[in-house]
């Protein structure tokens, strides 16, 4: 069980599920340097010399405050399955940045495009929801403006945004990853860290992600105290399933392989494939950068691995966000590409039943007087 962040260099052990901190000290300098730009420009729209402004729609971020994957994808979509089911009747829409899109402005996400003019995880959400009017747009408020200028809907869920600092949304979500502590962390490029921890203090509400069981009362008072949460905020948690295997082509339920090939363009390869070996064997794991574009080279070097080995791998597994820039490539025809899909499991029922009723008193609230 391997990752190779190339697949060209040697492979290098790592032990399924662990994520380190790496300490990149040599980087201090800059670190310091952009930790200073990110508290001047927080203190420029604090003290008035920027201004935050509420959307067109009422808007709920789910944002970070590190770089990488802590799941803000599958919680926006656990969230609106959530929210949908509370209340059918609502029209709940979906706006991204489009991180990786080569377009700019505002578009309509539509299911029949490519990562390119969208994004993939935009790509990924408005194949999941066809109901759901799904928009990019690098200006949130921008965004939050068309979507209630097209009467798509009425309020809109926001895949990342907690520092647009010029939308001032009318709920704020952030997540932090249990298994990189923020507390510990540093700024970039030391470390993970986007944002200030103390911003933390700023949501409505806190998910701890990728929790493998369910936390005792003890373990989030700690989080708390951690984090340096508000008596009032919300404190949720939650962890990942696996929902199985679906063929990219077919996109029909499939059975798990004995062996297969891993590939991956994630922030955390390690936690896919701890997945995956509880199922399979890997036999090898091409583990490329977050939001990598995959070329027809490499899809001939992973068919040129299975050629080599004795015992052949039965597929090739990768996740939902990389099968969107897979799907329109020329792959190879003797080994079929499985999808495997995760979902957010909500460790506390009662949390979440207090974050659905904190956000739809929100939501009412500001639909019934715009100014709130």
């Amino acid at each position: 069980m391997t990752i190779s962040g190339n697949p060209k260099e040697s492979n290098v052990p790592v032990r399924p599920g662990l994520v380190s901190l790496r300490d990149r000290w040599w980087w201090s300098p800059l670190a310091v340097l952009f930790k200073m730009g990110v508290r001047l420009r927080h203190l420029a729209f604090d003290i008035g010399l920027k201004r935050s402004k509420k959307g067109a729609l009422p808007s709920i971020v789910l944002g970070n405050i590190t770089v990488g994957g802590t799941g803000k994808t599958p919680h926006v979509m656990a969230l609106l399955q959530a929210l949908a089911a509370a209340d059918p009747e609502f029209r709940w829409a979906i706006l991204s940045r489009g991180y990786g899109r080569t377009t700019k402005g505002y578009r309509r996400v539509e299911r029949s495009g490519v990562p390119a003019d969208f994004g993939d995880e935009p790509l990924e959400l408005c194949r999941r929801f066809p109901e759901v009017a799904v928009a990019v747009s690098e200006d949130r408020l921008e965004g939050l403006a068309q979507l209630k200028a097209e009467d798509a809907a009425d309020a809109v869920l926001l895949d990342d945004g907690f520092q647009h600092r010029r939308l001032d949304p009318t709920y704020s979500i952030v997540l932090v990853d249990a298994t990189q502590p923020v507390d510990r962390d540093h700024f970039l490029p030391r470390g993970r860290l986007r944002d200030l921890p103390e911003r933390l203090a700023q949501a409505d509400a806190v998910v701890i992600s990728r929790c493998p069981d369910v936390l005792t009362k003890g373990d989030l008072r700690l989080w708390r105290h951690r984090l340096h949460l508000k008596p009032e905020q919300l404190l949720l948690h939650s962890g990942t399933m696996v929902e199985g295997l679906r063929n990219l082509q077919t996109k029909r339920y499939a059975a798990w392989p004995r062996n297969c090939i891993a590939v991956t363009g994630i922030a955390h390869p390690a936690q896919f494939e701890s997945a995956l070996v509880r199922n399979c064997r890997v036999l090898r794991h091409f583990a490329y950068p977050d939001h990598h574009v995959f070329t027809a080279q490499e899809i001939e070097e992973w068919t040129a691995f299975s050629a080599r080995q004795t015992v052949r791998p039965e597929a090739i597994i990768t996740t939902e966000k990389d099968a969107s820039r897979l799907r329109e490539m020329d792959l190879p025809a003797d080994m079929p590409i499985l999808v495997m899909g995760i979902q957010v499991k909500w460790w506390d029922d009662d949390a979440l039943r207090a974050l659905l009723t904190s956000i739809r008193i929100k939501v009412d609230a500001s639909l019934a007087d715009p100014d709130i």
